[in-house]
């Protein structure tokens, strides 16, 4: 008797739960979604002021405005801020990511209006004292070293580098040097450009007061902050994909990190959903090509996976694994041969299906939460995406034919125009890499 895994019932569509919005006059969009299960509030208040706004030299300066906000006001020292945390039964943080800089937090209902208060004071009132960005500095310092101690790390830096080029999206991290230079007049000079009202998001989720009188706080807090977002500086293309191989020389590592990239989409390129499904059908979670044959097949490499990320100026699709020396060849043959295969044979149904069924269940999954939903509203919105994104993404998952996934997948997966990053000891793998053309060697840090 053969077994069978049960059928997967097909998941009812997407429902957006009741969405109030609302933009005061200072250009603040709002949007709250009134969720009274429990006495629980989620705020993320988003602004466009991500990584990709660090200036030359100044790597890192996003990230450390980020985290300074909570660690002193013109009313407030960091310990008063976290003891004012702590009696309401709160949490409160904030950190930068590509595109966007994030001030998140939970609360107790009850004491929503003394923490809409105290996140004001945060946003509005920094004042980013000298001791708090010396030890900042220095925390980030050894951070950073322990990242860089890692492999992974080092590869997903490069492949960022050698796939973004000249665009702000290749340097996310900062270097030793970069935090050196971070001083108070560019964290304070950040914060007073970028961390403007308009064009930013408050998305609250939970139990809230009703919509006019949660206007009403909301003004009385944050309707008078007045300032202006930055100037939109010149746009930066990143550079045609083109193919590259590249080792990061670590001596003495017994595996090699590997990653094959190339520059993808954004969320709104009619080639984002069928690239997503191939992607998946590639390498998305335990069904995929990558993981049955990489792992389960070949024992190459306990992981092997794909991912696609999508930023809003441009995106990267990578190929990512961990491979023994001594199989670095094999693996790297056979995952590009994965790549170029699915961009030339169409998938087969069952494939196609487990591939929309995996997305539109994590993407459920993620919404569950008042955290998960405030997060996909938040970074829908910082995107430059319509709300209604999240009611359609599901069936626009379930929209691409095989047709196309396959063209889609030969655009963006043709492994003849991706970079190839190894991070390895060079002495053990450099004569395998160079198998497969050219290579640049590096010294790890």
């Amino acid at each position: 008797m053969i077994a069978r895994p049960p059928v997967t019932p097909e998941l009812p569509p997407f429902a957006l739960p009741r969405c109030l919005e609302a933009r005061l006059d200072n250009g603040l969009e709002v949007l709250a979604v009134p969720d009274d299960r429990l006495p629980l509030v989620h705020l993320r208040l988003g602004f466009p002021a991500g990584t990709k706004f660090d200036p030359p030299g100044l790597r890192g300066l996003s990230e450390t405005t980020a985290f300074l906000l909570t660690q002193g006001t013109a009313h407030r020292s960091a310990r008063e801020i976290a003891e004012r945390v702590a009696e309401l039964g709160a949490s409160l943080a904030a950190h930068s990511g590509a595109d966007s800089l994030v001030l998140e937090g939970n609360v107790l209902s009850e004491n929503f209006d003394a923490f809409l208060e105290l996140v004001a004071d945060v946003t509005r009132n920094p004042i980013f004292p000298e001791e708090e960005i010396a030890l900042r500095k220095q925390n980030r310092k050894q951070e950073l070293l322990a990242q860089r101690s890692l492999a992974d790390f080092l590869a997903q830096e490069k492949t960022a580098e050698l796939v973004f080029g000249p665009h702000p999206y290749a340097r996310q991290e900062p270097t030793p040097e970069s935090i050196d230079r971070l001083d108070r007049p560019a964290i304070a000079g950040f914060a007073e450009r970028h961390l403007a009202p308009a064009g930013s998001v408050l998305v609250l989720v939970g139990d809230l007061p009703p919509f006019d009188e949660l206007l009403d706080r909301l003004n009385r807090y944050l309707g008078d902050w007045s300032r202006s977002p930055a100037p939109t500086g010149e746009a930066v293309s990143p550079p045609p994909p083109a193919r590259s191989i590249t080792l990061v020389d670590r001596p003495g590592s017994v595996q090699v990190d590997l990653r094959i990239g190339r520059l993808a989409v954004t969320r709104t390129d009619p080639d984002y959903f069928p690239l997503l499904l191939a992607t998946t059908v590639l390498g998305g979670g335990a069904s995929s090509r990558l993981f049955t044959d990489i792992r389960e097949k070949r024992g190459y490499a306990y992981d092997a996976h794909s991912a696609l990320t999508a930023y809003r100026e441009a995106g990267i699709v990578e190929v990512v694994t961990q491979i023994r020396n001594e199989v670095l060849a094999d693996a790297l043959a056979a995952l590009l041969e994965h790549m170029e295969r699915i961009g030339r044979e169409p998938v087969s149904t069952e494939e196609l299906e487990t591939a929309r069924n995996y997305l539109c269940g994590v993407f459920v999954i993620r919404l569950e939460t008042l955290h998960g939903l405030a997060s996909q509203l938040a970074a829908t919105r910082l995107l430059g995406l319509q709300l209604d994104y999240l009611e359609q993404y599901m069936s626009r998952v379930r929209a691409p034919d095989a047709g196309q996934l396959q063209a889609a997948a030969a655009r963006y997966l043709d492994p003849g125009n991706a970079v190839i990053v190894a991070v390895g000891d060079a002495a053990r793998v450099g004569h395998a890499l160079e198998h497969f053309g050219p290579v640049q060697y590096e010294k790890a840090p």
